[in-house]
């Protein structure tokens, strides 16, 4: 989930033989020595509960794999903080009231436990709230705040795909530019829930792959620079939100590698590295599903946000935006795994709504449209099928 430099932060989003037996019929890309499983593929919806109870509610797409559901590290023992969005208390009691950061209502647990599937976790580690903070998990100061964690995530029977630290070569994630500390802080949580004997869980590295980013630093940094280590990663991750081949439509410092190119650097580094590729984070920015409109979506690529009007049949929404990341999985079905699809109305959201402080980001959900609900169906069915 991008937001824009000078905004707020990005946070919302049993182990037994039947995890085991769970695992074992999904990815366990930690088992495959080197070598990608060609195995079932994975499509995750989100964001937030409330967005995920709707898409369920229409009927109008597959059931999902897996749920989206987003928590703040530092809070998760913290009840004035709505325990970071987890949605069990310091007992591991579960708790009725949702946790609200503006983009809609964050409760893990019921993520987990009201469908059927595995759940995706964006664990934020960012500074942005709190200084310091990546220091304080490399110090242990906070184990306490991960095994909460892996208490969490050993009441859920299911596969648990966790991304911690997601997009750390986003400038907008304060704290991750240090790349030594992210590393050590992202092995810290990893060891500490391991430590603690989860066995049902995966670790997601998750970059942006954001070109806009890259425009704002004057420079590609290479992912490498945040790599954890091949016994921390089971996953590699990208998020895709504006075209695959879109460039800025402004005049600009330079013209940024585009979004196929950046995913492109990732998708040859898994090859290299032999682990399966999830885009984790995923949805067409600046359209609105139900008007059938696209719309400016920041400065520094089209125009002030929410201007620009453009009608667009649910056709030509498909073309510009869908048909491109669809073939672009079945161009890499050897290493692409999994699609987690962002399906929510950003615009009725404080953190994305009007004045669009974080840029703008539409209605991207797909049973408002239901020509691009059926392609996508069809499209998502195809494409997780096992070869």
């Amino acid at each position: 989930m991008f937001i824009w430099p000078g905004t707020r932060s990005s946070v919302p989003g049993r182990a037994g033989m039947l995890v085991l037996f769970l695992l074992a019929a999904w990815i366990a890309p930690g088992c495959f020595a080197g070598q990608v499983p060609d195995s079932k593929r994975l499509f995750i919806i989100g964001q937030d509960l409330g967005s995920v109870r709707e898409y369920y509610a229409s009927g109008c797409c597959p059931a999902a794999d897996a749920k989206t559901a987003y928590l703040d590290f530092y809070n998760l023992l913290l009840e004035e903080a709505g325990f970071g969005g987890l949605g069990i208390d310091l007992k591991g009691q579960a708790l009725e009231q949702n946790w609200d950061w503006g983009a809609g209502p964050a409760n893990a647990w019921k993520s987990a436990t009201e469908f059927e599937g595995g759940l995706a976790i964006g664990l934020s580690i960012t500074e942005n709230d709190h200084p310091g903070g990546l220091a304080r998990i490399v110090s242990g100061e906070l184990d306490e705040n991960a095994r909460q964690l892996a208490r969490f995530i050993s009441l859920i029977d299911r596969p648990v795909f966790l991304r911690i630290g997601y997009e750390f070569d986003g400038g907008w994630n304060h704290g991750y530019e240090n790349s030594k500390q992210y590393i050590a802080a992202y092995q810290r949580i990893a060891d500490v829930i391991r430590d603690e004997g989860i066995t049902n869980v995966e670790f997601v590295w998750q970059a942006a792959a954001f070109p806009l980013d890259v425009l704002m630093d004057g420079e590609y940094t290479d992912y490498r620079e945040w790599y954890p280590g091949d016994e921390y990663v089971d996953w590699m991750g990208v998020s895709l939100f504006i075209g695959l081949d879109e460039v800025p439509a402004v005049e600009t410092a330079f013209v940024p590698p585009t979004a196929r190119v950046l995913i492109g650097r990732m998708l040859e580094f898994a090859r290299e590295k032999g682990k399966p590729v999830m885009i984790a984070e995923a949805a067409p920015q600046g359209f609105d599903l139900a008007r059938r409109t696209k719309r400016h979506i920041t400065p520094m690529l089209d125009g002030e946000p929410g201007k620009g009007r453009t009608e667009y049949t649910p056709e030509e929404i498909w073309a510009t935006w869908f048909a491109p990341v669809f073939e672009l999985m079945e161009e890499n079905r050897d290493v692409i795994y999994a699609l987690a699809y962002i399906n929510c109305n950003w615009d009725a959201q404080a953190m994305w709504g009007p004045p669009y402080s974080s840029g703008y980001w539409g209605d991207t959900r797909l049973e408002v449209n239901p020509y691009i609900a059926g392609r996508f169906s069809e499209a998502i069915e195809r494409w997780r099928a096992i070869d």
